[in-house]
């Protein structure tokens, strides 16, 4: 790779210098500024995960080809001979060209009606994981140059360094500590790392790169669900530039463990009202409010109105960041 060495050192630049820029095309503007340097008509790049038998891709860009390829290719999968190299012996890169003698008829359909000739395809793949990021580039001219030992390497290397740029690109973007990027069916390709521990905490005997089953049936519901049980909230939303979609996750916040009303006598008690006077703001008898006020502390694991007020000064602030010890005002007596 001696001579297109100073042009890889430029390559790895500038996708450093797009992924600064935050505005969600690394992946796109990565293979675009490959074309040039490698010589390629077309491209198909995304993310895929192997199966005993199968190649699934759960979401996929392309550049310079019909709006129906990644579609296409579902029809003639099992006939992949690339995709089946990959996934059978991972690592390295896989070629085909159209006159080769080994051939399948799912090969021979793809290349003729999308013009290819000759195939290049490189992926990026970690240890004990079926996930991948994937990437396929294309000559389609009659009579294409053959693939150059260098280009293939150097398409192994910019396909290893799109993923590492959109990987960081991720954690940059995540509000949260705990942000994956996940498909349909709870597979996580993005963040899992930064995530293990607390998943590990909160589903003990979870394993693996699929997602608990609470977590897998959120994905199906965009949105936010607090799920009290294991204390945690989450929120789900699809990921535009990846087609993915972005799942965070963050600790329930104490308060939100309480019931509305439970919520409502803590405030009021925080703020020096007594069991009479938190009853009658509430419209409720003295004796719901000390069993309420009994749920609070058990729910809490509190056992002291100054707790209770310690939990309710620590809840405002994390509602808003901006306060702090100096400045979080004290809660008001009541009148």
């Amino acid at each position: 790779m001696s001579s297109k060495l100073p042009l890889f050192s430029q390559f790895v630049t500038d996708l450093h210098r797009i992924g600064r820029e935050d505005d969600g095309s690394i992946a796109a503007r990565g293979f675009d500024r490959l074309r040039s340097i490698l010589g390629f008509d077309c491209a198909w790049y995304g993310w895929a995960r192997f199966e005993p038998g199968r190649t699934i891709v759960q979401a996929s860009s392309t550049l310079n080809l019909p709006g129906d390829f990644a579609r296409f290719w579902t029809t003639m999968e099992s006939q992949d001979l690339v995709a089946r190299s990959l996934r059978e012996t991972p690592g390295g890169v896989r070629t085909y060209d159209r006159n080769q003698p080994v051939q399948t008829d799912g090969m021979v359909e793809l290349a003729e009606r999308y013009r290819i000739r000759k195939w290049a395809s490189a992926m990026h793949s970690r240890p004990n994981r079926t996930t991948v990021f994937f990437a396929s580039i294309y000559r389609g001219d009659a009579r294409p140059a053959e693939w150059e030992t260098e280009d293939l390497h150097f398409l192994q290397g910019a396909v290893d360094h799109i993923f590492l740029a959109v990987q960081a690109s991720q954690r940059r973007d995540a509000t949260e500590p705990a942000a994956l990027l996940v498909d349909p069916s709870g597979f996580a390709y993005l963040g899992l790392e930064a995530c293990e521990g607390l998943l590990k905490s909160v589903w003990p005997g979870w394993t693996g790169e699929r997602l608990p089953g609470a977590l897998r049936r959120a994905v199906q519901r965009p949105g936010t669900v607090t799920l009290k049980g294991e204390g945690v909230v989450v929120s789900c939303e699809r990921d535009d530039p990846s087609g993915l979609v972005r799942l965070r996750l963050s600790a329930i916040a104490d308060l939100d463990r309480l019931t509305r009303r439970e919520r409502e006598v803590a405030l009021l008690l925080a703020a020096g009202a007594t069991h009479k006077q938190a009853a009658q703001a509430l419209g409720s008898a003295p004796a719901t409010i000390r069993n309420q006020i009994q749920a609070i502390y058990e729910k809490l694991g509190i056992r002291s109105r100054a707790e209770l007020a310690g939990v309710v000064l620590q809840g405002r602030a994390g509602r808003d960041p901006g306060l702090t010890a100096q400045t979080r005002p004290a809660p008001r007596a009541f009148p």
